[in-house]
């Protein structure tokens, strides 16, 4: 079955955490959402596949307070290392939205589905009658560059919705070069080179290595490496490869440099 024809036909939830509402930790969203990528686990012939918009319900206060862009950014980067561990892919652009919970007694309850139009929704504050305030609070534990966003009190809170800006890089995974600790690089969604020429995201000072050996993309929420025409060839885990989707623990050969691929 292809992601399109199952475009929304799973929707899990996740419910008590043991906690009372408005005493939700940032913590406690990362193990929801990680337990619900691997909950919705679905085989296709492509491979393991999981939903692309995750919604998490909490109380009001509990949403007001965990609104940051910090931690929304946190659990979009969940999300995305949790589908890398699982071995799993997605399609589609990735959605995590935080609302308000109207009824039950639980503390967190995660909600995921498949959408497949692919569009990505800008960062939005929905509120009643689709009214936006632009009341802006500096929250004290928080980074400088972080802002909560807080309702007009004189209007009632209906639902608070994120999803994060496509343009924001996002810190995913990383190559490490072995026997150099300082020569890594971090991967997000954004296609990266890797070779002897210095305009490459990665430059190994290697003979063994072409001006530009490999590039690695973002495909299906996975790092996909691939070998550019090299003289001297690329290889992941001892094997030549000319495409390979990159796992934990992954060692690549680029001339006499040996890459590791870990998640962060």
């Amino acid at each position: 079955m292809g992601f399109s024809k199952i475009e929304s036909a799973i929707t899990g939830q996740l419910a008590s955490l043991f906690q009372k509402r408005g005493s939700v930790e940032p913590s406690a969203l990362i193990k929801a959402l990680e337990r619900e990528v691997v909950r919705q686990q679905q085989k296709t012939p492509e491979g393991l596949i999981v939903p692309n918009d995750y919604t998490i319900l909490l109380s009001e206060e509990d949403c007001h307070r965990l609104s940051a862009a910090r931690i929304i950014r946190a659990l979009y980067e969940t999300v995305e290392r949790k589908i890398i561990r699982e071995n799993c892919f997605m399609d589609g652009n990735l959605g995590v939205h935080i609302e308000k919970m109207f009824d039950g007694d639980d503390a967190i309850v995660v909600r995921s589905k498949y959408i497949n139009d692919g569009k990505t929704d800008e960062d939005t504050i929905d509120l009643e009658n689709d009214v936006l305030s632009k009341t802006l609070v500096e929250d004290a534990a928080v980074g400088e560059n972080d802002q909560t966003i807080v309702a007009d009190k004189k209007m009632p809170v209906t639902s608070m919705k994120t999803i994060l800006p496509r343009q924001i890089e996002y810190d995913i995974a990383m190559l490490s070069v072995k026997d150099h600790e300082k020569l890594e690089l971090v991967l997000g969604e954004r296609q990266v080179y890797i070779g002897r020429r210095s305009s490459n995201d990665l430059v190994l000072d290697d003979d063994g290595a072409s001006r530009v050996h490999a590039y690695v993309s973002y495909e299906r929420h996975r790092h996909v490496i691939r070998d550019a025409g090299s003289l001297n060839g690329t290889f992941v885990n001892k094997k030549s490869i000319e495409k390979h989707v990159l796992r934990p623990g992954d060692k690549i050969m680029i001339g006499n440099s040996i890459l590791v691929y870990e998640v962060l």
